[in-house]
């Protein structure tokens, strides 16, 4: 899977497809609630008073009286004492630490992503699924003169990475067909699949061997494989991918570095909670 997005000393990464300006709908409401906790969060001093929250959000004052005031009975938002400004809530921090929890999966894959990173020569990448891009949280380059150097938080739209087709090989027909009615699905390299049928096939191919490949979809030159991380559900929580120059990773890896691939996903897998079933033992004859 390829963490393609800001790849340093190989510039293996075009930047992701811009999002949409405008959501498909909006609660207004909800919308002027979390642009008054966003607007807090930017403030130097991490306060506001309710004078400047109705100036920013261009809102009259009672409107924005009752947003934070309903805000702040949730503890999103707290008040002062002897203070009538506006700071973010600590139960804020609590959903955050919730929200962290789910991504302990970068401590468990770490000494995963080590071995695979020695074992193939290649950097390794981590990616969780947000909406129709694959994010990526964690990678370990492979002791080599020439590396992917990678960022954390980079994006890329999920249809032509490894790591987002290994994804959506594991999420339900209907999530898949969710997700691909709001792509618009442009051609990266002359290798990227553009068309929605020919895609799905490609997902029953990678549900088929196990792990899926990115054939320079996204980048010329650049090669991924990766394989997806599932839950109890058999759901993809992520997926971990190999990405190199495609001089390295050639065709005749391609079956080799999958297995290794589907090992350690399985690994993790197992880690997070997943059980996996082992194959009925062959009875011998007597």
């Amino acid at each position: 899977m390829p963490l393609k997005s800001g790849y340093g000393k190989l510039r293996i990464m075009k930047r992701a497809a811009k999002r949409p300006k405008k959501p498909p709908y909006k609660v207004q409401v909800l919308d002027r609630a979390i642009n008054i906790l966003e607007f807090i969060g930017r403030q130097s001093s991490g306060e506001a008073a309710l004078p400047e929250l109705s100036a920013a959000m261009k809102l009259h004052k009672t409107t924005t009286h009752r947003i934070a005031h309903v805000l702040e009975s949730r503890g999103l938002l707290r008040r002062g004492v002897d203070s009538n400004r506006y700071r973010l809530g600590l139960h804020l921090y609590d959903l955050g630490c919730q929200a962290l929890d789910h991504v302990n999966i970068r401590d468990e894959a770490r000494p995963l992503m080590t071995r695979i990173a020695y074992e193939v020569g290649e950097t390794v990448h981590l990616a969780l699924l947000d909406r129709a891009e694959v994010l990526y949280i964690e990678r370990v380059e492979a002791q080599r003169s020439l590396t992917m150097g990678s960022k954390l938080g980079a994006r890329n739209p999920v249809y032509c990475t490894a790591l987002g087709k290994a994804i959506l090989s594991c999420s339900p027909e209907g999530e898949v067909d969710r997700i691909l009615a709001g792509l618009r699905m442009e051609a990266r390299t002359r290798n990227t699949i553009t068309n929605v049928l020919a895609f799905k096939r490609e997902l029953d191919r990678i549900r088929e061997r196990g792990y899926a490949i990115d054939e320079e979809e996204i980048e010329e030159g650049i090669r991924c494989i990766a394989a997806p991380v599932l839950n109890a559900s058999e759901r993809a929580l992520a997926a971990m991918s190999v990405s190199g120059p495609s001089s390295r990773i050639t065709p005749d890896r391609y079956q080799l570095i999958g297995k290794t691939m589907i090992k350690a996903a399985q690994e993790l897998s197992v880690r997070l909670g997943h059980q996996v079933i082992p194959a009925e033992p062959v009875r011998r004859k007597r």
